[in-house]
Order: structure tokens, then sequence, then C-alpha cells
């Protein structure tokens, strides 16, 4: 019964850590807010390419969070270390699709 109650809590923090995830990436995404991404993207990317960076990485972020968000909801229905592939997938993904974008629209100097 103790497991069971740990493995509820852990899915719970990674829901809201998913929540959290696909907020950021709403609002860089739908709001452009480049600023909560890091100062150096403010600098180094041309205003035209301001929405399409601020939509590539608000995409990545939106499946870092659901690859969370669905890794907590397995962790709660069945407690296994298999769990984690979603998260890992979510995050592997993600993280290339922010990549990605950085390569693409920084300017170089």
């Amino acid at each position: 019964m103790g497991d069971t109650i740990w493995f509820i809590i852990i899915g719970v923090i990674f829901i809201l850590l998913g929540v959290m995830f696909i907020w950021l990436g709403f609002n860089i995404w739908i709001k452009q807010r480049i600023d909560l991404i890091i100062r150096y993207h403010m600098d180094k990317v041309d205003e035209k390419n301001k929405p399409a960076f601020c939509r590539i990485i608000g995409i990545g972020l939106l499946v870092i969070g659901t690859g969370v968000i669905v890794s907590g909801i397995c962790i709660m229905i069945t407690g296994g270390l298999l769990s984690f592939i979603p998260m890992a997938c979510g995050i592997v993904l993600g993280i290339m699709i922010i990549f990605s974008s950085i390569i693409r629209y920084n300017k170089k100097n």
C-alpha cells in the first residue's frame, strides 16, 4: 500500500511538471514571448524570424510536456520503470526540435 501512494505522488509531480512545460511552450508559441527563453536569443534572432522561432521552440516544449504528463499517468497506473519511456522519448524529441530551431534561426556573427 505504501508504494502505491508514492507512485501516485510521483505521478502527480510529473503531471504538474508537464503542465508547466506545456504552459511555457504555449506562452512562447502563441504569445511569442521570446524573453522566456534566454536573453541571447532576443539579440540573435531577426524580427522577421521571431514568429517561426517562437513557434518551433513552443512546439518542442509542448512535446516535452506531453511526454512528461504521459509518463506521470503511466507511473500512477503501472508503477513500473517502463513508465519513464514516454518521458525519455518526449525529452529527446523536444530537445531535437528546439536545437533545430536554434541552429536555423540564430544569426551568425
